[in-house]
């Protein structure tokens, strides 16, 4: 295992284009908004945040290389145990005698047992059945229908005739908008990372911390492994048993369900063409009885 790798180029926060700043209005365009990039008073103002922010960030960097710089041979055999065994257990447990195995075989057997549920053919020959039952009786109704209604029609009509008878101009600057400008040059420039990129950088320079480091790094890496091998395999094996299982189940549901079908499909639709006839003629009769009875004179 290679030294902690750990970079120590940084590049300060870039100065963004005045369009881009979160502190930039386009004040001559938005009324309230303060305009930190004026080339004047508050542009300095903002500059001196920037500035004390930079001061900031030199400090903490500082004090968290020497804070690095301090750890012992003990402090880096540690954190490579700590390391050594997470990374040792990430490896193992994707590698492929982990999760990658346990889902191949988790899959064969949950898809067996889902092929052979007792369950699975009944359910698909009863949803098959009323699913065919359903589609037929509609398709059915449908085809009776239509005729029926234009029968129905031309009887009715005959009956019911029968029975006749924003802009803004700049304003001067004051001290509350250099104060805002200054913050904003601030918070825009202070880097939150600055003590840990300094403690990084001060690990690295620790040759002794770097050999405590390396020593404990390799034994926990292979008992990540071990460990991540084991995890990986159990719960995919469980994750796949879970999808091998559920497409087993609609293996065998939809065997049976496709033979069912067909069943329910006649069934339904003899009886929907039956009604599809009786109300068709009803309807028919009714609308064409009103626009017979409509013809009669007044």
């Amino acid at each position: 295992m290679a030294s902690l790798g750990i970079s120590r180029g940084w590049t300060a926060p870039g100065r963004r284009t005045a369009v881009a700043l979160l502190g930039l209005c386009l004040s001559v365009l938005l009324p309230g908004c303060l305009d930190c990039f004026d080339g004047g008073e508050l542009e300095a103002s903002y500059r001196a945040g920037e500035s004390s922010a930079q001061d900031v960030n030199a400090r903490e960097y500082a004090r968290g290389y020497d804070d690095a710089q301090a750890l012992t041979n003990v402090d880096g055999e540690r954190d490579g145990q700590a390391v050594g065994y997470d990374d040792g257990h990430h490896d193992g447990y994707y590698g492929p005698y982990g999760y990658p195995r346990g889902v191949d075989a988790g899959y064969a057997d949950g898809h067996a047992n889902g092929l052979l549920s007792p369950h699975a053919c009944d359910d698909g020959a009863t949803q098959g059945y009323a699913d065919g039952n359903g589609d037929g009786h509609a398709t059915g109704f449908d085809d009776a229908y239509s005729s029926a209604y234009d029968d129905g029609y031309d009887a009715g009509y005959g009956d019911g005739i029968a029975t006749c008878g924003f802009r803004q101009a700049r304003k001067q600057p004051d001290a509350k908008d250099m104060s805002t400008c200054e913050a904003r040059g601030y918070r825009h420039t202070l880097d939150d990372d600055a003590s840990s990129r300094g403690y990084d950088a001060g690990r690295a320079d620790n040759p002794e911390y770097q050999t405590g480091y390396d020593l404990g790094y390799g034994p926990a890496y292979a008992s990540g492994v071990a460990d991540g091998e084991f995890d990986g395999f159990d719960d995919g094996h469980r994750d796949g048993y879970s999808a091998g299982f559920v497409d087993g189940y609609d293996a065998s549901f939809y065997l049976c369900y496709d033979h069912a079908y067909p069943d329910g499909y006649d069934a339904g639709y003899g009886v929907g063409y039956d009604q599809g006839d009786a109300t068709g003629y009803d309807d028919g009769y009714d609308g064409g009885y009103g626009d017979g009875l409509a013809q009669c004179p007044r």
